[in-house]
């Protein structure tokens, strides 16, 4: 874990300790340290961008033992120090630099021993929209300011794979292409609808370096001519939204081209654009020293099928080992066959298991060997549809992937399972990987304190769990296959934004039953005349506000995105309710609004998005009650946004707890920063009405009113009946008994004091079909009663219908029992949306132990309602005695 050290006189006492180091008048001792590599954290930095110095060390160190300075120009650079197992992360304090290249002088020292010296070159450069940088010590890619996962594939031509291929997940194309000025438009277009869509370009100037590859045009023009196209390329595309990295050579190891001439491209594309990393792909790792120089992102394509497939181990492994805290290493899967001197493709199996060798391997990023239009490569369907799955899987991992925390080691019980641990934020991420072509059975050890995970592991892409118990995980995996496990940490304080009255399931997005699409909410589209198939909607684990997601959503053009549509929830009438987002979007121009759309509650509110969160909320109050509320979001402008904790809440919020005594509790809350509750008992509140200040007690029955005011402005209101009587929690006992289906708590939910909502599936319905509902309350001795009110759901599209009448009988003895009266229905069975109706008869002041109320079944549906000629449904709650 890293823990930070702030030494308050550390810029003076490093000055005078350099002062006196350089006099003579400190002993140092030189000793011979364990290997130590230091180095720049980002290959270059940003203005906003925190600056750091790292040192990996060989193994795991001390923490206060070890310590880095930095000297600039001789003056002490004032740092803070990070320990990580076998790091010091030392983050420059407020550094003044100017832009461009500032060479730092370093010593590791252990204690008055120094362990190494040396220089390291931090660069600074000014800002710049499209920037893609390299944190050198994960490998990974910051493009756009965020931690970025490229995801792709090569392909030829481009058509319209992009917009095709983004709604499967993936999220980055490599073009073979030649650089000919009869078809910038062509690519122009191409690359500019990548950045409507949100996919990165690799974007190839292969044919214009050195002799080309596989005969792309441009090859017979002299190298001045190639230089001076070369040129006009970078310019025409270094600002472009779309633009990732310069792909410069196709396995010029391989193929004998001279290191020189990539050498000199690379220097000439950093002077032109030095803020996009250069791309080669290799095939020889033993020659990778020799290649060092020319290029920030080495991408190795082995392609072993027939053949087996972990041999993408040998070359992702040396290019890790040869590049590391240097460069991004990719893999580039074998995604071809039938051709040449393979014989065929990757089954799907085998593209997956490549695929998560590269992960486990350390590999940042993806890019398949190649897709065509249609099913040209590769022809299988199966095997695209797993990069597809694998394009999403990824995404969600990404976190994790790009992590640079410390994770802890893994063993397990088979040596031809692979497995890798990844940490972010505390949780784990734990890659289990088959290399053969059966099941097995198998056990991981992790080495964690276990007392600091939960008792579970979720398979994060299987909708299942199993125990982690003892740092071990027990589980079964497929042939030539793989696992995912997440392994949270106990929460302390989790979801800390979420009110408990939130209406909206899943509000953080952070329940994902399948990868990237959260549960309880649907897509269609803004405008169908207008949609652009290129729209998406996923789970971002990038950034959020609450939890581990957000919900990321890409509207390519005005109108053509996706309109989301959350689950129904049930609203009361005159009650009101705040509906609130937290979102913002990517630095445009002209940034994009989002909408909330309630067409139930005619309510319709649009905002403008800022490239910071913030929240966005509104309050209504509901015309009418409905089950059928149905909330929509969407982007309605051109851009990228992003949307977290989506909430509507009661306010004000009343609610209410029974104590011992049989009176209730009265609590209420409001979410706003302004105006005071008043409220009133079985009437409404005005202007002049009490402050509610702190809980108060209701002994009996009653409607609370309470409404929200700032001065004289009333701006919102709520009510709630609560149901104090004299049968709360007395026992109940049914002749009849409720459905499987619709048992809520038992027969003691009809006096347990919670009323069922108009949502037939809320839980606190019992439910009935084809028998009358016969229910005897014992007020456990003699009671003075004078009236009971059944309460009964009014469902007919549901098939719920009222009970035709009510009887009523008493009891001294609960034997022998009186005929007291019945109420028929008087409210008849309307079809819209559900009603809760009370039926009530009076009890004649009767002194009585047992009261009986025989509910009779509305029986078979007749013509007119929906389900004709069934068994109707009848369902009962709360049953109070006054």
């Amino acid at each position: 874990m890293k823990k930070q050290v702030r030494s308050t006189f550390q810029k003076f006492i490093i000055y005078l300790f350099h002062i006196a180091f350089g006099l003579g008048l400190v002993g140092i001792n030189v000793i011979q340290a364990q290997s130590i590599e230091v180095f720049s954290r980002y290959n270059y930095y940003l203005p906003n961008n925190e600056m750091e110095v790292v040192a990996v060390f060989s193994e795991n160190i001390e923490e206060h033992e070890y310590t880095m300075r930095l000297w600039r120009r001789d003056k002490p650079v004032n740092v803070n120090m990070l320990y990580a197992d076998n790091r010091l992360e030392a983050t420059l304090v407020e550094p003044s630099f100017p832009f461009g290249i500032e060479t730092l002088r370093y010593s590791i020292m252990k204690g008055n021993d120094m362990l190494k010296e040396g220089t390291v070159d931090v660069v600074l450069r000014s800002e710049k929209q499209n920037a893609v940088q390299i944190d050198r010590l994960t490998g990974g890619l910051i493009a756009d300011g965020m931690p970025f996962f490229p995801f792709g594939f090569y392909c030829v031509p481009v058509g319209d794979l992009p917009e095709r291929e983004v709604v499967h997940g993936m999220n980055l194309i490599g073009p073979y292409q030649d650089n000919q000025p009869e078809g910038l438009s062509e690519r122009k277009a191409y690359m500019d609808r990548c950045a409507e869509l949100g996919v990165k370009v690799q974007y190839s100037v292969n044919s214009l370096i050195g002799s080309g590859h596989n005969g792309a045009p441009g090859m017979d023009m002299s190298k001045e001519n190639k230089i001076a196209l070369l040129k006009s390329e970078i310019e025409a595309f270094r600002d472009h939204p779309a633009l990732l990295s310069w792909y410069i050579n196709d396995e010029p190891d391989g193929q004998g081209r001279p290191v020189a001439i990539l050498e000199e491209a690379y220097e000439m594309i950093h002077q032109l654009d030095p803020y996009h990393p250069v791309s080669i792909v290799f095939m020889m790792p033993s020659r990778a020293a020799e290649f060092e120089n020319t290029m920030d992102i080495a991408m190795t394509d082995p392609y072993p099928i027939p053949r087996a497939p972990e041999e993408v181990l040998h070359n992702l492994n040396g290019y890790r080992e040869a590049y590391q805290y240097k460069k991004s290493v990719w893999l580039v899967p074998q995604a071809f066959g039938g051709q040449e001197m393979w014989e065929r493709e990757p089954t799907a199996n085998e593209l997956r298991v490549m695929t998560y060798m590269g992960l486990i391997s350390g590999a940042k990023g993806i890019q398949y060997y190649i897709r065509g239009e249609g099913n040209i490569n590769p022809q299988s369907v199966s095997a695209w549809s797993e990069c597809s799955n694998m394009a999403v899987e990824v995404a969600q991992m990404s976190s994790f992937l790009l992590s640079a925390d410390v994770a802890p080691s893994v063993k397990v019980n088979d040596e031809r399972i692979l497995t890798k641990v990844f940490k972010y934020q505390g949780d784990l991420l734990v890659i289990a990987v088959n290399e053969d072509n059966e099941p097995k059975s198998f056990d991981l050890e992790i080495a964690v304190d276990n007392s600091n995970y939960q008792e579970e592991a979720e398979l994060w892409f299987e909708n299942r769990s199993v125990t982690f118990e003892d740092n071990y995980i027990h589980d079964m995996i497929d042939a030539m296959s793989t696992r995912v496990y997440l392994i949270h940490q106990k929460a302390i304080n989790d979801h800390d934004k979420i009110s408990l009255r939130n209406l909206i399931v899943n509000p953080s997005f952070e329940e994902v039953a399948s990868p990237g699409q959260p549960i309880g909410s649907n897509k269609t589209y803004t405008d169908f005349s207008e949609r652009d198939l290129g729209a998406t909607v996923f789970t971002d684990p990038r950034v959020s506000v609450d939890g581990m997601f957000s919900l990321r959503v890409v509207t390519p053009k005005d109108r053509g995105g996706n309109k989301i549509r959350f689950l129904p929830m049930v609203v009361s009438k005159d009650n009101s309710y705040e509906v609130s987002v937290w979102a913002k979007a990517k630095p445009q121009m002209h940034m994009p609004s989002f909408s909330f759309n309630m067409d139930l509650m005619n309510q319709h509110h649009s905002y403008q998005l800022t490239s910071e969160w913030k929240k966005y909320s509104f309050i209504f109050t509901a015309p009418l009650s409905s089950t059928n509320t149905i909330l929509s979001l969407e982007m309605t402008n051109k851009g990228i946004g992003w949307f977290d904790v989506l909430q509507m809440t009661p306010t004000p919020v009343i609610y209410y707890e029974v104590k011992s005594d049989n009176t209730a509790e009265i609590i209420m809350e409001s979410n706003s920063e302004s105006g005071k509750i008043r409220f009133d008992i079985d009437k409404k509140p005005t202007a002049k009405s009490r402050v509610y200040t702190r809980p108060m007690i209701i002994p009996e029955s009653s409607t609370v009113y309470a409404a929200l005011y700032d001065g004289k402005k009333q701006l919102a209101s709520s009510q709630l009946f609560v149901p104090v009587n004299k049968a709360l929690r007395k026992p109940v006992s049914l002749k009849n008994p409720v459905h499987e289906k619709y048992q809520a708590n038992g027969s003691k939910s009809l006096t347990d004091g919670v009323m069922g909502s108009t949502a037939f599936k809320d839980g606190r319905w019992l439910g009935l079909s084809g028998t009358d509902l016969i229910a005897t309350i014992d007020m456990e001795k003699l009671t003075q009663v004078h009236k009971l009110s059944g309460s009964f759901l009014c469902d007919p599209n549901s098939g719920i219908f009222l009970p035709t009448k009510v009887e009523v009988y008493t009891s001294v003895d609960g034997d022998s029992f009186e005929f007291i009266g019945e109420q028929e229905n008087i409210f008849g069975n309307v079809r819209g949306e559900p009603v809760v109706y009370q039926l009530s008869v009076p009890l004649k002041d009767k002194k009585v132990r047992y009261v009986r109320l025989v509910a009779r079944a509305f029986g078979e549906i007749p013509e007119g309602y929906l389900f004709t000629g069934s068994i109707s449904w009848l369902f009962a709650d709360e049953l109070l005695i006054e």
